[in-house]
């Protein structure tokens, strides 16, 4: 035997050492399976967004241009940068848009505004135009935007 596994021999007698290393299985093991159970939750998450069902009234509106609409919808769920625009518009319960000042669709302050009724109660499209101040109003920008499923 090496001198190093000598020492370590007389450190750790032998059913000490078994006992640690199945204490280490059992955690790596316990990490593993939080790991994979984390991972197939989000994979839950990602395919119930994917299946959702818009309708026709489900439209989403910027800068006064037709962003997207009905079924098109699910293939634009997520955050989309943007060169800057103050006006949304969202039609229908099914979808809503959040704006953000920031890109990467990362949240500061009060510069984060929902648009979308997610009220089916509500056959009224809500349109906003970003605004913000204290003694005077002004419109902000957004950098980007996420749609999503209500």
């Amino acid at each position: 035997l090496k001198p190093a596994a000598t020492s370590a021999l007389l450190f750790f007698p032998a059913p000490l050492k078994q006992q640690a290393s199945g204490t280490m299985a059992r955690t790596l093991a316990a990490l593993l399976a939080a790991a994979l159970l984390s991972g197939a939750s989000g994979l839950l998450t990602g395919r119930l967004a994917a299946n959702t069902t818009f309708t026709v009234n489900d439209k989403v509106y910027v800068d006064g241009s037709l962003f997207a609409e009905s079924v098109a919808i699910g293939d634009n769920l997520g955050c989309t940068e943007h060169k800057g625009t103050s006006s949304f518009k969202v039609c229908g319960c099914g979808v809503k848009v959040v704006a953000h000042l920031m890109t990467e669709c990362q949240t500061y302050k009060q510069y984060d505004t929902q648009i979308g009724h997610c009220n089916c109660a509500n056959s009224g499209c809500d349109e906003k135009v970003l605004q913000s101040g204290y003694t005077s109003q002004f419109n902000w920008q957004a950098a980007s935007f996420e749609v999503t499923a209500c």
